[in-house]
């Protein structure tokens, strides 16, 4: 109840304030010159719109406009938290011989109720709000977007070293999720009940997931597959290669820890980045390397000298997670369309804005495969058009089609790309 007032009340104290902190309602007028295509024209007389509501809130913009040697312009705009619009509905359409013209009604949430509304998510689940950065150029824009993870459970090469591990392999998954969690640059969902079938070299050898989904067409379909149906864009699985013990020459007892981590790609089931982490830990008695009565990843857990090679190990994963998945175009599923309206599955949570420009492409339904025929290279994509958010909620974004031709289904990807 206590925890409730805290987020509640600073928002009522604020929702006093009047005009400043309460949304406004705006509506504007854009325009663009028809040029190459009616399709762009919309677009651009859309986000001219935009900037106008936003221009009429006080509000910061920053844009980033590519052209092409053939002439084709690639729009990405960022708002930063000074302005933001939360809902955009289009009012009226019409054009002239050389203009397109687009009036919209948004809402516009002042600054210091956005920063409640942030402070209150993060207060209220336990987890990081939507990552605010400051705009630095189209390659960095890349990054602000924050990509889904979903960490499944480790293998084990000889259960006989981690007999006195109970569940390492699970709570090593759910400890690294919990890391990435805290570190806050991507989203994360807990697949540690699931295991994926893979053999020592990271490579999917079966069609089935222990304890998830029924048996994919493909082995090469299984990591995408279960992407899909946990709405994440990569999946980190691992391999434990090595908890042995051993006694060193000087009558010291050594345990090694030797772990393998693989990265998938959600939309092709390629393989992104594989890396080994090893440390060894070395004391005068066994007793000295782990206490037995702590339990895994406990405070007591990572004061033992074994403990705290684990705690360094889980923090190198993280960082080799991070840098390996925001290195990676960011890449959302269709999940929904309504004729020119295309809903996603990514958010205000992975700091989708309102006004956000992504590219679309419709997705083969066969793989395409090497020459024998035997190996998934993954899937052909065909560039749709792009796509203009005009709606984001926490878990979904809704955007409108640039050429209303267009159709994308459910599967194809929406794609930020610098």
């Amino acid at each position: 109840m206590f925890k409730l007032l805290k987020i509640l009340l600073p928002l009522l104290a604020l929702s006093l304030w009047g005009g400043l902190v309460r949304a406004q309602t705006v509506e504007a007028e854009g325009a663009a010159r028809i040029e190459t295509s009616v399709a762009l024209a919309k677009r651009m007389a859309l986000q001219d719109a935009i900037r106008q509501a936003l221009m009429q809130a006080n509000a910061k913009i920053s844009t980033t406009t590519v052209t092409t040697r053939k002439g084709v312009v690639a729009d990405n705009m960022r708002f930063s938290a000074q302005g933001r619009v939360t809902h955009v509905t289009i009012l009226r359409e019409w054009t002239d011989e050389d203009h397109y013209y687009v009036k919209i009604r948004a809402q516009v949430p002042g600054d210091e109720l956005m920063q409640a509304l942030l402070k209150a998510e993060q207060d209220g689940d336990g987890r990081a709000g939507p990552a605010r950065w400051h705009d630095n150029g189209n390659a960095e824009a890349a990054k602000r977007y924050r990509r889904k993870v979903a960490v499944s459970q480790f293998h084990v090469l000889d259960r006989t070293q981690i007999h006195d591990l109970p569940k390492i392999e699970t709570e090593l998954a759910r400890e690294l999720e919990r890391r990435l969690i805290s570190d806050g640059r991507v989203l994360t969902v807990n697949a540690s009940q699931y295991l994926l079938p893979l053999t020592e070299e990271g490579v999917i050898s079966q069609r089935r997931i222990l304890g998830a989904l029924p048996p994919a067409r493909e082995p090469h379909q299984v990591a995408s597959e279960f992407a899909e149906s946990l709405g994440v864009q990569f999946v980190v699985t691992g391999v434990i290669r090595d908890m042995s013990m051993s006694n060193h020459f000087l009558g010291r007892k050594m345990r090694h820890l030797e772990l393998d981590l693989f990265i998938h790609d959600g939309i092709s089931g390629a393989s992104v980045a594989r890396h080994r982490v090893s440390e060894t830990v070395e004391e005068n008695t066994l007793g000295e390397l782990y206490p037995h009565e702590a339990a895994l990843m406990s405070e007591k857990f990572f004061a033992s000298p074994f403990g705290q090679k684990v705690d360094q190990m889980l923090d190198r994963m993280v960082a080799l997670i991070v840098s390996d998945v925001t290195s990676q175009p960011f890449t959302a599923r269709v999940i929904r369309t309504e004729g020119n309206r295309v809903y996603f599955d990514a958010g205000g949570l992975a700091n989708i804005r309102v006004g956000d420009v992504l590219n679309t492409y419709k997705l083969s339904e066969a793989p395409v495969k090497d020459f024998p025929g035997q190996r998934a290279l993954g899937y052909a994509e065909q560039p749709a058009t792009s796509l203009i958010v005009t709606q984001v909620q926490r878990l979904f974004s809704v955007g409108e089609l640039a050429e209303d031709t267009a159709r994308l289904a459910p599967g194809d990807v929406i794609r930020f790309e610098p």
